[in-house]
């Protein structure tokens, strides 16, 4: 389907998202969804081989990547050129409550900020342009949402 049939239609079908992950060697973990593979590490100063970003890295990628990938669909319904665009996610989690220690301080981040770069746009086109984006983009939605998570072991 065209990306102009599905704006046509008024509901397009669920994207179905599994991603399988396993421990590999030392620190390492092997993440596949569909025919991709990402092997995500620890730096060597908390035990690991730095082979490839940490969770919280890549989900900051991730998120950075669907706010981009939102914003070019966003562009192309409005006729806009965004030549320059890029996405700067920072942000921090304290490493504690994941060691095991004990600590008021939550385990996830106490902050993500989501830089845009782009001078395509006026300040005003900017404004409307992020708060039309914050609606849209699945992970901009599920990270400043509360969303329900379940934990199981497979039986």
């Amino acid at each position: 389907m065209s990306e102009n049939e599905a704006q046509k239609q008024d509901k397009l079908a669920p994207i179905k998202v599994l991603a399988t992950i396993t421990a590999g060697p030392n620190r390492r973990i092997i993440a596949r969804a569909r025919d991709h593979e990402i092997v995500m590490d620890v730096s060597k100063v908390r035990g690991g081989e730095d082979a490839g970003a940490t969770p919280p890295e890549l989900l900051a990628m991730a998120l950075g990547g669907c706010i981009l990938n939102i914003c070019r669909v966003m562009a192309m319904q409005k006729g806009i050129v965004l030549e320059d665009l890029s996405v700067s996610i920072s942000g921090e989690v304290d490493p504690t409550r994941a060691f095991g220690i004990p600590t008021q301080t939550r385990a996830g981040f106490s902050h993500l900020l989501a830089q845009i770069e782009c001078s395509a746009l006026s300040e005003a086109e900017k404004e409307e342009f992020v708060r039309e984006l914050r609606q849209r983009c699945p992970l901009c939605d599920t990270v400043a949402n509360p969303t329900p998570l379940e934990v199981i072991f497979a039986r």
